[in-house]
């Protein structure tokens, strides 16, 4: 068959073409079509797509053919006399009518198999209602659903950049950080600039003398006024319309350009102090992403009764939900933990953060049962692990534990030996293994401070040294990496246990297994 594109209704074209291409294609072009129409409206069926199209006067040639072009269907374009190589300088020169948007992600889906999008699927399956689950069989499908949520669009990414970090696809997640790039460079957001991200292969075949085949079609290419990118949803109304925009890079920047005295970067200080500071690469870290509303959830196990208050306080602060619990025996503090690690609602979130208070011994707590040996720091951590807790799986996972060692403690007992970080086996999800993922040791942080439970007499019904300088530098300086605050924690709780005690105490132990650098918004 030969389409006949001189006919002068484009419909007859359009249905042949329609006819041509299969299931998985229609439904991509359907896909890279939501930001020409004007309305933004979605259809099922390509030959639904190219009616409203026509109705809103936006069925064109030049359309058909970027379309058949971004889907490599060049058997199409050698029919429609259209050589692919010379219609790419067209493209590149800035004539175009799909937004780099849609083709990042379509490039992103083709580059998926079926095990990475379902293991997206099971990471994002407490974030899509679970009536629309079983309706989505391409990543293309999950992306749509995911915008009807709020929760992707033009300008904001980080949750699929997440996930393919998640499972290993580092190639995809850069390609997302060169569109970023490409969007924030001066003049990325033209409606011309279709070349900044090329979602195409090399083609080898040789440029015809004729461009673009009969002289009414090359006629038609030239003259007709071309659309902006995404007319009705271009890139630049979408970047007006996004009040909070979610750019934790830049807010970072700000931050730290206002960060305390107190709080400075140390290795920038000795750099400069030596004189390289100007010559020295700027190794800039990746970040947790921080924009969850809630950002987190907190819990908090208070089982002496004095920090329960200021902790809760503090998270909800940094926008946290809080579940608090105070006096618990033993066995409830083990549910407590079991039934929070089985929470639906922590994938949605971005953050988990647990706050412990109890009398204990050097290696675990005691609630208030006060019998060894108690719950012991690493099982605490087991009930949020990668195997049992997938839902905070990457995310970060924080235990601030305010220890007061009992009379029966042996508290001769070396302060390194608190806990045992045992390698566990690769996580698994859908019948995929995580190894060199995300271990399931990975994105844990664990800060306990042990005093004497003889404090708790010298200061009855106050905070401990610990909750209050971490409540103070949260509050103060929660814009700042959390490594570098929990410095400052150390040396004002160092102190005032000093001032208590009037000998030397014991510095705080903090281990972590972060892969990223975290600051609150």
């Amino acid at each position: 068959m030969m389409f006949n594109q001189c006919d002068k209704d484009i419909r007859p074209l359009a249905l042949q073409i329609a006819g041509e291409l299969s299931q998985d294609e229609s439904a991509t072009l359907v896909f890279l079509c939501l930001d020409v129409l004007k309305d933004c409206s979605a259809t099922g069926e390509v030959k639904d797509l190219f009616e409203i199209l026509s109705k809103q006067n936006l069925l064109r040639v030049e359309l058909l053919t970027e379309l058949l072009y971004r889907i490599r269907r060049f058997d199409l374009l050698k029919k429609l006399k259209v050589d692919p190589v010379c219609f790419e300088r067209s493209l590149n020169s800035g004539h175009g009518y799909i937004s780099l948007y849609r083709q990042l992600l379509m490039d992103i889906s083709e580059n998926l198999s079926q095990e990475d999008f379902q293991s997206i699927l099971f990471l994002l399956r407490c974030q899509v209602p679970k009536g629309h689950q079983e309706t989505m069989k391409t990543f293309l499908d999950l992306i749509v659903e995911m915008e009807k949520l709020g929760k992707v669009d033009v300008n904001n990414l980080e949750v699929v950049e997440d996930c393919l970090q998640s499972i290993g696809r580092i190639d995809l997640r850069k390609k997302i950080l060169k569109y970023k790039q490409m969007a924030e460079s001066p003049g990325a957001h033209s409606v011309r600039r279709a070349n900044a991200y090329q979602n195409v292969i090399p083609i080898s075949v040789p440029c015809q003398e004729q461009e673009f085949g009969p002289e009414h079609f090359e006629r038609n290419w030239r003259v007709s006024t071309l659309l902006p990118l995404g007319t009705g949803c271009n890139t630049s109304q979408l970047l007006r319309q996004h009040v909070h925009s979610n750019c934790p890079r830049s807010s970072v920047t700000s931050s730290e350009e206002h960060r305390s005295e107190v709080l400075r970067n140390p290795v920038a200080e000795l750099a400069q102090a030596a004189g390289t500071a100007s010559a020295a690469p700027q190794v800039e870290l990746e970040m947790y992403r921080v924009q969850s509303r809630p950002l987190g959830l907190c819990l908090i196990i208070d089982c002496i009764g004095t920090d329960a208050d200021l902790l809760k306080v503090t998270f909800e602060a940094l926008q946290f939900r809080v579940d608090l619990h105070l006096h618990v025996e033993l066995d409830e503090l083990k549910r407590i933990l079991r039934e929070t690690s089985q929470r639906e609602d922590l994938a949605a979130l971005d953050c988990f953060v647990c706050c412990i208070v109890s009398r204990g011994t050097v290696e675990s707590v005691l609630a208030i049962d006060g019998n060894s040996p108690g719950l012991s720091f690493d099982q605490i951590q087991q009930y949020f692990k990668g195997q049992n807790c997938r839902a905070l799986l990457g995310k970060p996972r924080l235990f601030f534990v305010q220890d007061f060692l009992t009379t029966t403690a042996d508290t001769e007992d070396e302060l390194e030996t608190d806990i045992v970080w045992r390698n566990g086996g690769p996580v698994q999800a859908d019948s995929r293994v995580w190894k060199e993922v995300v271990p399931q040791e990975a994105d844990i942080l664990w800060s306990c401070c042990r005093v004497s439970e003889q404090l708790l007499l010298q200061t009855p019904q106050q905070p401990s040294s610990f909750v209050r300088a971490l409540s103070h530098c949260l509050q103060e300086h929660h814009r700042c990496d959390l490594i570098s605050m929990l410095t400052e924690v150390n040396r004002q709780t160092m102190l005032r246990n000093r001032q208590l005690t009037g000998e030397e105490p014991a510095p705080l132990v903090l281990r972590h297994t972060l892969r990223k650098k975290l600051v609150f918004p």
